[in-house]
């Protein structure tokens, strides 16, 4: 199984010096990344260091305001870093007008997918807020085309918003494309993959029985983010290899 690192756990380390930092990911033994990076960054030159290491480039987190103001930027970056995916990743509070946003995704979505790319949604818990079958991730589900609008069902935020990601999984079986990884502590805090409370041998399993292709450690909060992304990855090898 390839596993890859988004890089927003490493934020901080990327900011200030991407190309070791994708060196160092790459020396602690992740296959591939998921961006998350301003526009105006040379990707020219990440996707170099990339290729020649040996460290390929599953996706990017692309804002809604870049989606929706600056296409032509969004796919040129996706194609010059190798992406097969772009993923909206968050709505902002302000952001969260879901008559407006939910119709839009489909034709968000269908500029990403001729321009070559799949389109997926991340989910956090506010879309599970509200009424069944109201709920804003029920609608997304609902009303926009599964052809188009894939998603990136992330683990950890399916579970703190009182869901179980087996059933989900099971649910959204051929639409899931892509997996945050991220694990549950005691006390519902956020923990590296196999320091928590989540079942990750059952839930690797059910995520590839989903359809998913690719499968991303995130720690959005890490106290020590190389620790972090060592010990999601050696626990997740250990899985693996005993699958």
């Amino acid at each position: 199984m390839q596993i890859g690192l988004q890089l927003y756990t490493l934020r901080r380390a990327f900011r200030d010096d991407p190309l070791d930092t994708l060196e160092k990911v790459r020396a602690v033994g992740y296959d591939e990344v998921e961006l998350a990076a301003p526009l105006d960054m040379d990707f020219s030159a990440l996707r170099a260091r990339m290729d020649a290491i040996g460290l390929t480039c599953s996706s990017a987190h692309v804002g809604l305001d870049d989606l929706r103001q600056r296409p032509a930027e969004v796919l040129k970056m996706g194609e010059l870093m190798g992406c097969r995916y772009l993923v909206l990743p968050y709505l902002t509070p302000e952001q969260r007008q879901w008559d407006e946003v939910i119709p839009a995704l489909n034709g968000l979505a269908r500029t990403v997918v001729e321009g070559g790319f799949g389109f997926a949604y991340h989910n956090h818990d506010f879309e599970f807020e509200g009424a069944a079958g109201q709920r804003p991730y029920d609608r997304i589900l609902a009303e926009t085309d599964p052809d188009l609008v894939g998603l990136e069902l992330d683990l950890y935020w399916t579970r703190r918003a009182g869901e179980d990601p087996l059933a989900m999984l099971d649910r959204l079986k051929g639409r899931v494309k892509l997996v945050h990884l991220k694990d549950m502590a005691q006390d519902g805090d956020m923990a590296d993959v196999g320091s928590g409370i989540m079942d990750y041998a059952a839930l690797l399993e059910a995520a590839k029985a989903a359809g998913a292709e690719h499968f991303i450690v995130e720690h959005d909060r890490p106290s020590e983010p190389w620790d972090s992304v060592a010990a999601s990855l050696g626990h997740l090898r250990k899985l693996t290899e005993a699958a």
